[in-house]
Formats: structure tokens, C-alpha cells, sequence
């Protein structure tokens, strides 16, 4: 199909997709569904290999699958800190006449397990502008955002915190759930978002699976 130009606003009253079409078969893929303009007040719904986002103005909500089934803990172990798994990537993307964000505030996390490790195995999430580090690797100037090497910031007070957060427990029983209010920030740079671990582990911890989702808010 040819390209067409149009001179006025395209509209649908269902949204639009993204798809690819196999060659062979003819069967259509969906790989990014779009809501309404963020731009204009509304919201924008990206779905894609990422996971799902959905934006009011510059705060975000975005959805990661987790899964461990590439770590390779039996055939070499991991360290503190080491990357399990690379989530995705945060959309950072602002309305039209809104400041040109520098800083993502990252508001909530909520981790929860479906499927647990088999091992004890506990660990962070962080987020890093360096993309691509694989597993059993260490990632690249990263911040981390969930876990205990946060300074939590209590929005009562509106200072940092009197207690410490906890580690992910990516062994808990399947349908358990972590909850944390980090309310710190990161550079608008860092989008890719990693978990992480904190246990030192050699052992196999394919089983795992959870479910990631943050708010965040760009400024």
C-alpha cells in the first residue's frame, strides 16, 4: 500500500496499531496499540516488547513480565548485584509543552510473584541508560530504585526516610506481592530497567517468574 499525506488530523475512535504481516502466511501481529494523545490531555497506551505504558500527562504506568529462565546460575555463579533479567524499557516520552524532562521520580513498585525461583534468592531493581547486559553480568552505572539500597523518601516529612527498604524475595510463595514508595529519582537517561540480584547464587533458579509494575512521574 502506497503512503498517503494527510493535510488534517487523522482520527479513530478505536485507536490505531502498529502491525507486521507474515510474508507466508498473511497472519497480522499487533506490536504497539496507541490511545488517545497524551499531547492533548488524554492518555497514551504503548504496548509493545517492553510491556504495557499508559501516560496521563508526564506520570506513568508501565507493566513488566519477568521471567528467569535465561539465568544460568548452575553453569557459573552470580554475584551481588549481578543482572538477572533485563525487564524493558521505561517510556519517558512528554506532552507537547511541558519542559523537556531530566529527572523520572519513581512513585510506586509493585512486584508480584507468580512463580517462585526454587532457590533463596532475593534482589533490587535498577535502572541504567546502558542497554543490553546480560545476565550474570554486572550493570552499567545503574541506580537502583527498589530494594535495600534505597534511601526511601517520606513524603510526610518530606524527607528522607527513617527506615530502610527491603530486597525482592523472587523465591516467595506464588500470589505474594512487594510493595514499595521509593519517591526518588534517577536521570531521565536511565530507561532500562534490570532486576537484579543480591544473593551470591550457583544454583538453578530458571522457575521464576513476576510481574513489575511502576509509576513514575517525568520532571
Amino acid at each position: 500500500m502506497a503512503n498517503t499525506t494527510f493535510s488534517g488530523p487523522v482520527r479513530s475512535e478505536n485507536g490505531f496499531q502498529d502491525v507486521t504481516k507474515n510474508a507466508t502466511t498473511g497472519a497480522i501481529t499487533a506490536n504497539s496499540t496507541y490511545g488517545t494523545n497524551a499531547s492533548v490531555g488524554g492518555t497514551l497506551a504503548v504496548t509493545g516488547v517492553a510491556g504495557t505504558a499508559t501516560s496521563f500527562g508526564t506520570k506513568k504506568f508501565q507493566t513488566f513480565a519477568g521471567t528467569l529462565a535465561g539465568t544460568d546460575a548452575v553453569a557459573t555463579a552470580y554475584a551481588d548485584g549481578d543482572v538477572l533479567v533485563e525487564l524493558g524499557t521505561l517510556d519517558v516520552t512528554a506532552p507537547s509543552g511541558i519542559v523537556t524532562p531530566t529527572k523520572i521520580f519513581f512513585d510506586k513498585a509493585v512486584i508480584g510473584i507468580t512463580t517462585a525461583a526454587g532457590q533463596t534468592l532475593v534482589g533490587t531493581l535498577k535502572v541504567s541508560a546502558t542497554s543490553g547486559t546480560a545476565t550474570n553480568e554486572a550493570p552499567t552505572t545503574p541506580t537502583e530504585i527498589v530494594g535495600a539500597g534505597v534511601t526511601a523518601f517520606d513524603p510526610l516529612v518530606s524527607a528522607a526516610a527513617s527506615v530502610t527498604e527491603i530486597d525482592i524475595n523472587f523465591n516467595d510463595t506464588a500470589g505474594n506481592y512487594h510493595l514499595f514508595t521509593p519517591n526518588i529519582t534517577a536521570d531521565v537517561g536511565k530507561i532500562y530497567l534490570y532486576a537484579c540480584t543480591t544473593t551470591a547464587i550457583n544454583a538453578d533458579i530458571t522457575a521464576g517468574r513476576f510481574t513489575v509494575n511502576l509509576e513514575y512521574t517525568l520532571f
